[in-house]
């Protein structure tokens, strides 16, 4: 009968060993996480500051085609994309990769002279992780370093498989913006369509200006 117990009180000691390795995992995955997640929204803003004093608000051709780049830090950026209703501002790189959404969000392929960009970034929170959030009506916009505003308007969202790769660019779409889902087993989709294109120095431009300020100077009060 003692033997019974010994084991008996063993393998509850190993059971609540393991418990508490896991939860010691668990708590160390979540900082990890959180920790990743600060240092992608600093980084971004730092890089996103750096394009905006880039972005030359003097368009000189037509645009068409490619997208103009800028670089900073080695990296290359076609733009910033913007979307009020979820409160990002983040800058665009030219090229999409792993490890450089890590950073910002990528141009997984198009552009906006084409109608058909689609925009892939991480789901930090700092970056694309409330993209679920969004509803029809919403307005996401992309500016390129021209300084060019085109602005989209929010009509539809999927869920796609992540190795549903060519769903991705299916369809008739003048913009598309997706991340991961937690765990990267599908993919948030999120589908636009284009409204309008606002030029640096035009009225409406100076106008939006005018209004931009008249709002930042209420929050400062």
């Amino acid at each position: 009968m003692k033997g019974h117990k010994d084991l008996k009180i063993t393998k509850g000691k190993i059971s609540i060993l393991l418990g508490l390795v896991c939860f010691g995992v668990a708590a160390w995955i979540i900082a990890h996480n959180h920790e990743e997640d600060v240092a992608a929204g600093e980084s971004a803003q730092v890089l996103l500051e750096e394009v905006e004093t880039m972005i030359t608000n003097i368009p000189v051709d037509e645009p068409e085609g490619e997208m103009k780049a800028v670089d900073v830090d080695g990296k290359s950026f076609i733009g910033i994309i913007e979307i009020p209703s979820i409160d990002i501002k983040l800058p665009i790189q030219a090229e999409w990769s792993q490890v450089d959404a890590k950073t910002a969000p990528c141009r997984y392929k198009g552009s906006v002279y084409t109608n058909d960009l689609i925009v892939a970034g991480h789901n930090y929170q700092r970056h694309f992780g409330n993209l679920n959030q969004l509803v029809s009506g919403d307005t996401i916009i992309v500016t390129d370093v021209d300084g060019r505003q085109y602005y989209y308007q929010v009509t539809y969202t999927e869920t796609i498989g992540t190795y549903d790769v060519d769903k991705m660019d299916e369809g008739d779409w003048d913009f598309t913006v997706f991340t991961c889902t937690i765990g990267g087993a599908n993919r948030v989709t999120v589908r636009c369509e284009y409204v309008k294109t606002v030029t640096p120095g035009s009225a409406e431009s100076v106008i939006q200006d005018i209004e931009n300020a008249i709002s930042e100077d209420s929050e400062k009060k």
